[in-house]
C-alpha cells in the first residue's frame, strides 16, 4: 500500500469518526480504536495509551453530533492524524491487519487509479487524493 492509498483510507477512517458519533456505528469505532491502542500500549509498555486514546474518542462521540460542519472537518482531520500515528507506531505485520480491519470497518472498497489520483468510496464519504490535492465529499444531508 503506497502512502497516497494509505492516506486516503486514514482520511476515510477520520470521516468515519466523525459521522459515526451519535449512531449505531460508533461502538464498531469504539472497539476497533481500543483494542489496536491496547495492542500499541503493550508493545510500548504504556498501558495507559489506551485509556488516554479512549477519553479522546469518548469526549467526540459526546460532541460530535452537536458540531457545526467546519468543527466536524477539524476533528475529522485530527482523527486522520491519529489514525496515521497508529498505523506508523505498528510493526509491518501488526499494520497489514490492522489495515485490512480498518478497511472492513469503515467499508472502503479498493481505490481506483486514475493518472496519479487516488479515488476511495467509503460509505457517505469519497476521497480523492493526488497530484498535490485532497478532497472529501461527504454525501448525503447535513445534521
Amino acid at each position: 500500500m503506497g502512502p497516497e492509498e494509505l492516506g486516503a483510507l486514514t482520511a476515510a477512517a477520520g470521516a468515519a469518526v466523525v459521522q459515526a458519533a451519535g449512531t449505531d456505528a460508533w461502538a464498531g469505532i469504539h472497539a476497533w480504536w481500543s483494542r489496536w491502542w491496547g495492542r500499541v500500549g503493550e508493545m510500548l509498555h504504556r498501558e495507559e495509551l489506551q485509556r488516554e486514546e479512549l477519553e479522546r474518542l469518548d469526549a467526540d462521540g459526546t460532541t460530535l453530533p452537536a458540531a457545526s460542519e467546519p468543527e466536524a472537518a477539524n476533528r475529522a482531520g485530527y482523527w486522520t492524524g491519529r489514525f496515521e500515528t497508529l498505523l506508523g507506531l505498528l510493526p509491518p505485520e501488526e499494520r497489514e491487519k490492522a489495515v485490512a480491519e480498518l478497511r472492513a470497518l469503515v467499508g472502503q472498497r479498493p481505490s481506483a487509479q486514475h493518472g496519479d489520483t487516488t479515488v476511495n468510496v467509503s460509505g457517505d464519504a469519497q476521497v480523492q487524493n493526488g497530484d498535490h490535492n485532497y478532497m472529501v465529499n461527504n454525501f448525503g444531508s447535513p445534521s
